[in-house]
């Protein structure tokens, strides 16, 4: 195709770097406008470009924005080569110099995309009208009793075959492309009988009409794709006011960057929407870089595995660019920020699994009817079809079109992402933020929840702190603080707080590095500091430290002293253990304090169990051990010490204050102060899941009728094509009734 050479710019560098959102060596990751996504079906092909192309690795769809996101291998296969082979296969992205030089473009093109789709309806429905305008003589006998007419029929018919056109070329670019593609790759999908239907009508409608048989079908092929439009521009209009959610991180999950003042001196929290190009930003370890930056300060260590997959450590220098989605793994550092904020990269992002999580009962459900729905449509029509053949021909179109309409399954597969989609979209209203529709049927099934103590269901901005051990001196406390700010973990910042109240300048660290569970240590001023538990530190056990949750401090391998925390439950913690009294709850702490562990005993429920003393390997562990016994496990954590927990549960759940990090490995974000409504978002998500059921026999209770009388001859392609949208219309109206209601209900 000739337009496939307008891609070549593309191997431009200058242009490739404003579009491409990571490289490095042969792994890029890019995004693109692919304005002709419109259904399931186009989602679940693009998904699959890594079993089709060696060279994709990772292809993930975000609907909502019609934008793709691969994952490739830069080496075999070039920017415009993806961009010619996704045109080929019916997915052409839209580029556009606007869109390379800022967002607004894409935005345009989206806009436009919905102008298209409007006129393509405009069209539909000039063609419908003057189609069915025609056919009316028919219908009421004209040629039986009007001469004038009858001699006059081949213009009248030839007329109608012309107003069709438009039509089959609408429905060759929107579905016929896209069936092609998936029987090609042997992939079934709902655009397959909806293509064998068009083509088939529009055929034996040409073959009626040149050998004067009839007047063929043009009114039910004009109906239907008039209708099936309707369907589709209701479909995208519902599904961006429900799916979006809030796009706007205020009110979307909460995530904050440290932005430098006054030449790295004085720190500041920001929303990353607030950031603007030339600002300077703190990254501590295991934080993720929210931007494409430059390293201005500091020795960066980079983990890309939430972009590429890929776990191995890249190094990173003073000069070096650092794109946006990469984890920083070592000393804190400082970052120019060179682009603007993306925020539905990190959206994208966060929808990214690189876990091979079991499906559960619903999407099984689901998949398993995507799979053999359209095998037993078309067994269905062609059963049809050669019944009527030897009852009466005249009849063998009419009925077997009908099936392939009436059947159209739109609105069961509406009935999942609507619903659960809904109810997403609530919880976020209530700090509960869920990642996507399959993590919402997973949390339907949990039956037992691990809880994190420390920033879990502690509130370490209320906990108190003590230093028992030698007087700190200023020049203790700010090489102390200097090796802190390295670090994220709840306790490491409470310290900070308490100990960096004057300090305007902190000193360089070098060799940071960070045992997560353990401690943390560093070379500041040639001297060794070491920040953590006792065994850390190396230092031997004080039965007294067993008592409480303490930190202990060496400068140049001597013992300063330690930091001890009055733990300070969560408000209405009591409450929460209660109403979850009918779940499985386990604690898993770090923490050594026996009278914590006490107080948690009284006011748990007594099948409860509390493991104290568990480092990050021995909590993934118990996860395991859970889960080889079938248990399904929803587990709390603060994000850090629990990544490898939390990324191993079914569902797993960071808990924060107000996160200056950002946790992509979990599968959905709790604001801290509406941890006491999990017991709500738990039950919500049982009744969801019963909503969507519900919705699964109207709509197959709807098809069930539809196919009774389409098989038997009584129900015109007209009429059925009618009839589709409605049902389409019916699953969504259900669907925002029936979850506005259990929201209303719960929780108002």
């Amino acid at each position: 195709m000739k337009k496939s050479e307008n891609f070549d710019f593309l191997d431009d560098e200058k242009i490739a770097d404003k579009i491409i959102n990571f490289k490095h060596k042969n792994i890029t990751f890019v995004r693109f406008l692919i304005p002709s996504i419109h259904c399931s079906s186009c989602v679940f092909n693009l998904e699959k470009l890594p079993n089709f192309n060696k060279n994709i690795y990772e292809s993930t769809v975000d609907f909502t924005n019609k934008e793709v996101g691969i994952t490739f291998n830069n080496a075999e296969l070039k920017l415009s080569d993806l961009a010619r082979y996704l045109e080929t296969i019916g997915y052409k992205p839209s580029i556009n110099f606007e869109s390379i030089e800022e967002k607004i473009g894409m935005r345009e093109e989206k806009k436009i995309f919905d102008r298209k789709l409007i006129g393509k309806l405009a069209i539909s429905f000039f063609c419908f009208g003057n189609i069915m305008l025609l056919a009316i003589p028919e219908y009421v006998g004209a040629y039986e009793e009007d001469l004038w007419f009858l001699e006059h029929r081949h213009f009248f018919r030839f007329l109608m075959a012309v107003l069709s056109l438009p039509i089959v070329y609408f429905s060759f670019t929107d579905y016929v492309k896209n069936a092609f593609f998936s029987f090609k790759k042997h992939i079934s999908n709902i655009d397959i009988p909806i293509s064998i239907g068009i083509l088939v009508i529009f055929s034996w409608s040409l073959y009626e009409v040149s050998f004067d048989l009839g007047s063929g079908y043009f009114d039910s092929l004009s109906s239907f794709s008039f209708f099936l439009l309707i369907s589709r521009l209701l479909q995208i209009h519902t599904h961006n006011k429900i799916l979006s959610f809030e796009k706007n991180y205020k009110s979307f999950y909460p995530i904050s960057v440290t932005k430098i003042h006054n030449e790295y001196y004085k720190e500041e929290k920001i929303l990353i929407s607030s950031l603007k190009i030339g600002d300077v930003i703190l990254i501590k370890n295991e934080e993720i870089i929210p931007v494409d930056s430059i390293l201005m300060k500091g020795s960066g260590v980079l983990d890309n595995s939430f972009i590429t997959g890929e776990s191995h450590l890249v190094p990173k220098k003073v000069g070096d660019r650092i794109y946006s989605g990469s984890k920083q793994k070592g000393e804190a550092i400082f970052l120019k920020v060179i682009k603007n904020v993306d925020q539905s990269y990190l959206t994208l992002l966060w929808k990214k699994n690189f876990r091979k999580k079991k499906l559960f009962h619903l999407n099984s459900i689901t998949n398993k009817f995507s799979k053999y729905f359209t095998p037993i449509v078309l067994m269905i029509s062609v059963i049809t079809g050669i019944y009527w053949s030897f009852i009466n021909v005249t009849k063998v179109f009419q009925t077997t079109f009908s099936v392939l309409i009436i059947t159209c399954p739109c609105a069961l597969a509406l009935s999942t992402p609507f619903i659960l989609g809904n109810i997403i979209r609530f919880f976020s209203k209530k700090g509960f933020y869920v990642k996507d529709i399959f993590t919402m049927e997973r949390i339907s099934t949990i039956k037992t929840l691990i809880f994190d103590k420390t920033g879990t269901i502690t509130d370490p901005n209320k906990e108190r702190i003590f230093f028992v051990g030698n007087i700190l001196k200023d020049e203790d406390k700010k090489m102390i603080s200097s090796l802190l700010r390295n670090s994220s973990h709840p306790l490491s910042q409470r310290i900070l707080t308490e100990l960096s109240v004057n300090l305007k300048e902190y000193y360089p660290v070098k060799n940071f590095q960070e045992i997560i569970g353990k401690g943390l240590e560093g070379i500041i001023n040639d001297v060794l500091v070491k920040i953590g538990s006792q065994e850390y530190l190396g230092i031997k056990k004080n039965n007294f430290y067993k008592r409480t949750t303490s930190v202990s401090i060496s400068i140049n391998n001597e013992l300063i002293g330690s930091f001890l925390f009055r733990n300070y439950y969560r408000n209405g913690i009591e409450k929460i253990f209660q109403n979850l009294k009918k779940y499985k709850i386990i604690i898993l702490s770090g923490d050594n304090n026996e009278l914590e562990k006490k107080y948690l005993k009284s006011i748990l429920p007594q099948s409860s169990k509390i493991f104290f003393n568990q480092s990050p390997e021995e909590k993934l562990n118990y996860v395991k051990k859970l889960q080889k016994k079938g248990e399904k496990v929803m587990m709390f954590g603060d994000g850090i010490n629990d990544f490898s927990a939390l990324n191993q549960s079914e569902v797993g759940i960071a808990v924060s204050e107000n996160p200056t990090s950002f946790f992509p490995s979990c599968d959905a974000f709790i604001q801290s102060n509406h941890l006491e409504k999990i017991f709500l978002f738990l039950k919500v998500s049982r009744i969801s899941i019963i909503l969507v059921i519900i919705n699964f026999a109207i709509s197959l209770f709807y098809n069930g009728i539809g196919i009774v009388f389409a098989i038997t001859g009584h129900l015109k392609p007209l009429i059925a094509a009618i009839l589709m949208p409605l049902s389409s219309f019916s699953v969504i109206t259900f669907s925002m009734l029936s979850t506005w209601m259990v929201s209303r209900r719960f929780l108002s």
